[in-house]
């Protein structure tokens, strides 16, 4: 656990615009003053997340989620709130200064085998300088156009012919079995020999910068097997694994997109080219964890695949994959059939630069990988493609954008008629605004939400809330009011940004964004208004006890308990009689009955 100063989480708060953190996760849409998303909070197949940059909050009217740029990134990540101050830190390039409190406990076996590859990383390094690793080192300043700097940032080392790793390893007091368990040895006939010897080494690490495998490069042009990488260990899944997510969700998160290439030398290539917010999956194949650790990076992911028929094929699926998931896509089409160091030696920094600037939309490269993989001149081939392309233009938010791509389509296939092919469902969903989820309300909950707005802009009525009733009905209302009042005791005033922060569960942070956002809360206090929901509550609390005391009446088994009971009636009338005769004198009936 960590312990965030408050002044740091208030510049921190001010600093974050809530669109810009929420697109960082969804894709945001700007509608009249505020914005609007679909809510990842639920299946939600429209648009029913509200953002209020005015307000820095944000609001589902469906599912009721709502919250500040804090409580998006921990119900979104479903993180701590110290963590999600963290992050949001990161993202605006906030240095925060935490202080560690508490350290949670890491698995003994993963810190052994962090520790056993972390030492891995400082051997091949360290033999990359050696005399014995020189070759290798030719080969990748030479012929790779790499430099000691970039070898250093990137931790590219060498692991040596005669079992050297292994050989350390064990000096350093590792067993054998660590070694297997971390895959940087195995047993053979001969004893224990390294996994990579004879290899260029590319440490991969997990998101949070531990070291968890490698992917390892053969110099021998005889050897078929080019690139071998680390087996699934307990460090080390294939499909959760994103490289270099460690180092480029920074500027990921600042660009607001994130570059995904198909292997280790490709992201070092755009590295070289200053384009830091590039990522790989280690080959083509992505699965859905990897997209949504990408898209923890951003929601604007552009891929970068090889331009040929696999890196296409790749493409389409990993890009249908994230569109799932809510993810913006665009599309680099490298058709030069090179891969980005071989662009980068050939035409520099800006050769590379142009090709990756020359984005297309998903919706093109769709319906250009789609047209190229159809047989014109098949009717049944060339319907799918229209169904399939159909599909996605349905989901373009911009009307003009549809017609466009919808007449592009035409063009294409010849076959009219596309935007009327839509199901009569597509249709309905098209014209249907999403609407707020309505409850009716009756007089004494209206009350209690008007005493919980006024008191969030009066201090005047926080103390009159104290004095005069202490209470309300509903317990999330009750722990909102007490919250109220710790924080204006301790801040003396009120922020709805400290109050959503420091509630303790997300019922009371919805609460606090429902109030937040309704009309009531852009009214000036009114007193008078203010005192008559607190004596509607007053009245609430006296026929409650009169049912009560019936009861009790009803119950009593002498003369003398029912004429205790009948006496504490007839004081309960009188109380009751007195609050209705107040508010007659007052010429003002209970807006709420």
């Amino acid at each position: 656990m960590v312990k965030i100063n408050e002044e740091d989480i208030q510049n921190i708060r001010q600093r974050a615009s809530i669109v810009d953190i929420i697109s960082h996760y969804i894709p945001v849409s700007r509608s009249g003053n505020s914005y609007k998303a679909r809510c990842p909070f639920h299946d939600d197949h429209d648009p029913s997340l509200s953002i209020s940059p005015e307000k820095n909050i944000y609001k589902c009217f469906v599912c009721g989620n709502g919250g500040n740029v804090f409580t998006f990134v921990q119900n979104f990540e479903k993180i701590q709130f110290p963590e999600a101050v963290m992050k949001v830190a990161e993202m605006v390039d906030y240095k925060l200064d935490v202080k560690e409190t508490y350290k949670p406990k890491i698995d003994p076996r993963k810190q052994k085998l962090y520790n056993l590859l972390n030492d891995t990383i400082t051997f091949t390094t360290y033999q990359l300088q050696t005399p014995n690793g020189k070759p290798y080192k030719e080969y990748l300043y030479n012929k790779r156009n790499l430099n000691k700097e970039i070898c250093d940032y990137f931790q590219i080392g060498y692991n040596p012919k005669e079992n050297d790793v292994s050989k350390y390893l064990l000096a350093k007091g590792y067993s054998e079995n660590e070694l297997v368990d971390a895959n940087v040895s195995t047993v053979g006939y001969n004893g224990l020999f390294d996994v990579y010897h004879d290899r260029i080494t590319f440490p991969i690490h997990d998101s949070q910068g531990n070291p968890i495998g490698f992917s390892a490069r053969t110099i021998d042009p005889n050897n078929n097997a080019k690139y071998i990488n680390t087996n699934e260990t307990l460090l080390f899944h294939k499909g959760d694994i994103v490289y270099n997510a460690h180092r480029a969700k920074l500027s990921a998160r600042k660009e607001g997109k994130l570059y995904v290439v198909e292997g280790v030398t490709d992201v070092i290539a755009f590295y070289q080219a200053g384009i830091t917010n590039v990522v790989c999956t280690l080959g083509t194949s992505c699965t859905r964890n990897q997209i949504r650790l990408l898209k923890s990076m951003s929601s604007n992911i552009v891929f970068c695949y090889d331009g040929d028929n696999a890196g296409q094929r790749a493409t389409y699926k990993a890009g249908k994959l994230a569109q799932s998931e809510g993810c913006q896509i665009s599309v680099v089409i490298n058709n030069t059939l090179k891969d980005p160091d071989e662009i980068l030696r050939e035409s520099g920094s800006e050769g590379l630069k142009k090709i990756v600037n020359s984005e297309t939309t998903w919706i093109e490269f769709v319906m250009s990988y789609l047209i190229k993989n159809t047989n014109m001149d098949n009717y049944s081939e060339k319907k799918e493609l229209v169904n399939k392309v159909n599909e996605e233009i349905n989901l373009l938010v911009d009307d003009v954008d549809k017609q466009y791509f919808s007449n592009l389509l035409f063009e294409k296939t010849g076959i009219s008629g596309i935007l009327n092919t839509s199901s009569k469902d597509t249709l309905i969903k098209k014209e249907r605004v999403i609407q707020p989820k309505v409850e009716i309300i009756g007089g004494l909950e209206l009350a209690q939400q008007t005493i919980l707005i006024s008191m969030m802009k009066s201090p005047n009525a926080i103390n009159i809330f104290d004095r005069d009733l202490g209470y309300l009905f509903d317990t999330k209302y009750l722990l909102l009011a007490l919250e109220i009042k710790r924080v204006f005791d301790r801040d003396k005033k009120i922020s709805i940004d400290v109050l959503i922060d420091e509630a303790d569960n997300q019922d009371v942070v919805n609460l606090i964004t429902d109030l937040s956002m309704s009309k009531q809360m852009e009214e000036d206090y009114d007193e008078s208004i203010f005192l008559d929901d607190i004596r509607r509550v007053k009245l609430q609390t006296i026929e409650n006890q009169i049912v009560k005391v019936r009861q009790m009446i009803s119950d009593a088994k002498d003369e003398g308990s029912k004429k205790v009971a009948f006496d504490a009636y007839k004081k309960l009338l009188q109380q009751k009689g007195d609050y209705l005769d107040e508010s007659t004198r007052k010429k003002d009936n209970f807006r709420h009955s």
